[in-house]
């Protein structure tokens, strides 16, 4: 049966008066969210440092044009009737960060939301990834979206009022992938690191999500094989952009959640915890014993999805009281 569409609401997804700052924002997904807000109303700040840590996969060297995407974005919303500005700063530095959030602020007086797009791609089997590889990951995906957040955070917080948005992956986050290790590290810290920014910008107006994006880019075109036109479309991140658009809109109230999309399609990612095994006597708790009750170790129900640490706690410790006969 194919799928209702439900019109709950005919007033359109607007942005007037709002700011937002995207990273990474000069190609790719980061441009389309870039351009998208614009096209809603929204004032952009359009960041991208032009030539990243792994452009050496997919660049001809350090040219202008390299250093200038950003700009030709922005150009490109203006063109249309858009406001934007360019930043070429680094968001692995905390300085640079600083200079993103300071020309919003320049420039337009505010900045209501954070896109954390900026990333890399280091590419290579487990074994032959350096430290090295690793930390430009981590510093780019997971710092970067520390640095530019934490210097946003005292405007949201002052102004009741914030969305971020951080652009992870089903890889590291759903699943494992070949040659993947250093930036699924980097994807999956993102995972703590919106859960925390969730929890503590909840009191203060601060919704805070995860973004798990599939589409063609520049990144993935340089570690995947060319398919057919079809599949050129379908996985345009054109196709994306609606979805980033819609988690940094004020009428959406998710928070510390996280959402696929692939070719025009969105869907909930969640972490289970199920109720597992729990031995009535703790004190004979062995391996022996896991061992012979790991198929109910494993059993993935019955189960829950749990948002908080009270919640968890309490689906955990009901378990225990009903088999042990009293709480934790």
């Amino acid at each position: 049966m194919p799928d209702v569409i439900h019109e709950a609401d005919d007033r359109p997804v607007r942005f007037d008066k709002r700011v937002a700052v995207v990273t990474g924002a000069g190609r790719g997904l980061g441009r389309e969210f870039a351009l998208l807000l614009a096209a809603r109303g929204a004032r952009v700040v359009v960041n991208d440092v032009g030539l990243s840590a792994d452009a050496d996969r997919y660049s001809t060297g350090d040219t202008a044009e390299h250093r200038l995407v950003a700009q030709h974005v922005a150009d490109e919303i203006t063109g249309r009737g858009g406001q934007a500005v360019a930043n070429a700063s680094d968001v692995s530095d905390p300085s640079g960060s600083r200079a993103i959030i300071d020309d919003a602020l320049e420039a337009f007086g505010r900045v209501d939301i954070v896109i954390n797009n900026a990333g890399v791609l280091p590419y290579a089997p487990f074994d032959e990834l350096t430290f090295a590889d690793v930390g430009k990951a981590l510093a780019v995906h997971a710092g970067g979206a520390f640095n530019v957040t934490r210097a946003a955070w005292p405007h949201f917080r002052e102004q009741g009022y914030g969305r971020v948005i951080n652009v992870a992956s089903s890889v590291g986050i759903v699943y494992g992938n070949q040659n993947y290790a250093a930036y699924a590290a980097a994807k999956g810290a993102l995972l703590g690191l919106t859960r925390v920014m969730a929890f503590e910008g909840a009191p203060l107006g601060i919704n805070a999500n995860g973004l798990l994006p599939n589409a063609r880019t520049r990144g993935s075109n340089s570690v995947l094989a060319v398919q057919n036109a079809a599949d050129e479309l379908i996985r345009s991140p054109a196709l994306v952009a609606p979805a980033a658009c819609w988690l940094a809109h004020e009428q959406c109230d998710a928070n510390g959640e996280f959402f696929a999309v692939k070719a025009a399609g969105m869907r909930k990612i969640f972490i289970s915890a199920a109720e597992g095994f729990q031995a009535p006597v703790p004190e004979r708790f062995s391996p022996e014993m896991i061992r012979d009750h790991w198929a109910q170790v494993c059993d993935r129900q019955p189960a829950i999805s749990p948002t908080t640490e009270a919640e968890y706690n309490a689906f955990r410790n009901d378990h225990y009281r009903r088999v042990v006969g009293r709480d934790q």
